[in-house]
């Protein structure tokens, strides 16, 4: 072919790829690898104030945010042949220096030119989080939710096209410590290495996820051999490391179908054996064992998830509330409301049956139903006069869900006259990645007039960035910090930090795992308001304990009462 004939060729496919492209998004363009645009057409005079001309020769990076900006080039320098950049969330500033969000996607065909194709749709009002693909930073490689998201639709598309595909589970043991023994930018090159081979051998180029540090997975055609994967990926080891050793990776390929289960129970199936794999991988993981149990954890899997939902269906779960009490008064302030399991068979304890909810990616559902459930109780108690208060807890993971915050807010408005007596605890048992989103659901119900509370603050690595950004009404403080303070100076001093700063974010603490007089004590004395724990009573089934509210417990007298009848001397009976 001549050079015009082919130059023409590439006008008519770009021509096809504009034309294609219009129909799902506001702004199309094209730019090399360094990120200059050469092509540009859309509503760019709309929602940027600016001609599409004047963008031309511009680089395209320089429209956001530093931050942002040198992420998505760290991404879009790894793109390789056929590589596909899915529902990538980025903002453009407009003539006004504003921040206009956008649902980014992208390809590269290396075939015809090293060129990048991008469309930009307009985000219109909130777009559900749980539509997003997230990234690791470092690599660009999907996170273990979006990877699920991804894996599960490319096996359900091959299974429709009577296609196999297989999925590998990759551990690399020894890959966090050997990265801190190179030079940052051999570390770096390391990762990226690995992230672009898996990409380029993956589906569609983009079926590749970092499930922990240390812990990788691709979906893949069938063919691919294991041993071919290995064998490559310890040469990019052996090319970075100054000794030439390179460093060991176990991997473990399993069959990746969907079990004639519905696309959204195998999403929950892979998320949880993905889960599992992240946990266990690293040094006491035996991914051979793995290897051999793969399809008795599958079928597991997939009989859990019955249970749990047959667990919900069937509502084999008791209600179970526990008091939280005013440290000074005695009084008890609310009821925080808790799962008690009727049938341990499979599911032994409430952690357990929470723990897996999480994981399989089904905890949403579990956490409306216990809110319907407490405000059938709350209902039932007000027809007769009282006005008990409860908390409910709801999960990181829940809260991430478009689909369940819309459900909370119609279950919540269905029940508008009671609403004020529900607090909501968010658990820091799985990470939210969004927190802007989180903090506005929070605020829109906080509006409406429900409480919001911190769960388990002090445990994760979250805590002080969800403090920072998410507004709340009371934060519960972890038990062992409480444990810490009695035995240690320094828990007590961060015991009295955290109490502070709570204090001067006007955020009410509560003080966890309160099992005798001397943990109550030392928390009212570093200024913790309320306390919860076997001191003030254990978990009750019986609805009716929750008409204590408002009343002193009889198991504590509170610090008022109880320093006129103790030694003053003692230092934890001296705050008034």
């Amino acid at each position: 072919m001549h050079n015009d004939d082919l130059a023409d060729e590439l006008r008519k496919e770009r021509d096809r790829f504009v034309a294609f492209s219009f129909a799902f998004a506001d702004i199309v363009l094209e730019m090399d690898l360094d990120g200059t645009i050469l092509f540009v057409d859309g509503a760019t005079n709309g929602l940027l104030g600016r001609e599409a001309e004047s963008l031309n020769s511009q680089c395209f990076f320089s429209l956001m945010d530093t931050e942002e900006g040198n992420q998505l080039r760290s991404q879009l320098e790894n793109l390789k042949q056929a590589y596909r950049l899915d529902k990538q969330e980025i903002h453009l500033k407009n003539q006004y220096q504003d921040s206009i969000p956008f649902l980014l996607s992208g390809f590269r065909l290396s075939q015809l030119h090293p060129h990048i194709y991008l469309t930009l749709s307009l985000q219109k009002g909130d777009v559900p989080h749980d539509q997003l693909f997230r990234r690791d930073m470092d690599t660009g490689l999907l996170n273990t939710g979006s990877f699920v998201e991804s894996a599960n639709q490319r096996i359900h598309e091959a299974e429709a096209q009577g296609e196999h595909l297989a999925m590998t589970l990759l551990d690399f043991p020894e890959l966090k410590g050997f990265l801190d023994t190179l030079p940052k930018d051999k570390a770096e090159e390391l990762l990226l290495a690995i992230a672009n081979y898996l990409r380029e051998h993956s589906v569609a180029g983009d079926t590749a996820g970092m499930i922990s540090d240390e812990a990788f997975s691709f979906v893949h055609k069938e063919t691919l051999e294991s041993a071919q994967v290995i064998e490559d990926l310890i040469k990019l080891t052996k090319q970075i490391d100054p000794a030439g050793k390179g460093i060991e990776i176990r991997s473990q390929r399993v069959k990746a179908d969907a079990q004639k289960l519905s696309p959204q129970d195998s999403a929950n199936v892979l998320l949880y054996t993905l889960n599992q794999f992240a946990e266990t991988a690293g040094e006491n993981f035996d991914i051979h064992g793995l290897a051999e149990s793969y399809d008795q954890l599958l079928n597991a899997t997939v009989e859990k998830i019955k249970h749990f939902k047959q667990t919900l269906d069937d509502e084999q779960f008791n209600l179970a509330f526990q008091p939280i009490v005013d440290l000074k008064s005695g009084l008890i302030h609310h009821y925080e409301v808790l799962v008690r399991m009727k049938d341990p068979e499979i599911f032994k304890n409430p952690f357990d049956f929470i723990n897996f909810g999480e994981k399989s990616g089904v905890i949403s559902d579990f956490d409306l139903l216990m809110t319907q459930k407490t405000l059938e109780v709350i209902k039932k108690l007000a027809a007769e006069g009282n006005t008990p208060l409860v908390a409910v807890n709801i999960s990181g993971k829940s809260i991430e869900s478009t689909l369940f915050k819309d459900s909370l807010l119609r279950i919540v408005e269905e029940n508008s006259s009671y609403r004020k007596q529900i607090i909501f605890e968010l658990t820091e048992s799985s990470k939210i990645t969004n927190l802007k989103s989180a903090n506005e659901f929070i605020q829109n119900l906080r509006d409406q007039g429900n409480l919001f509370c911190l769960d388990d603050f002090g445990t994760g690595e979250s805590s002080f960035e969800y403090l920072r950004n998410l507004q709340v009404d009371f934060i519960k403080i972890d038990g062992s910090y409480v444990r810490e303070s009695l035995q240690t100076h320094r828990g007590r001093h961060m015991l009295k930090a955290m109490a502070a700063l709570c204090k001067d974010l006007n955020v009410t603490t509560i003080g966890e795992m309160v099992e005798d007089e001397a943990s109550a004590a030392l928390l009212w004395e570093v200024g913790v308001k309320f306390g919860q724990g076997y001191l003030f009573g254990k978990p009750e089934v019986d609805e009716q304990t929750i008409l204590n509210c408002k009343k002193p417990t009889p198991y504590y007298q509170g610090m008022m009462r109880a320093k006129k009848v103790n030694d003053p001397q003692k230092k934890w009976w001296s705050n008034s």
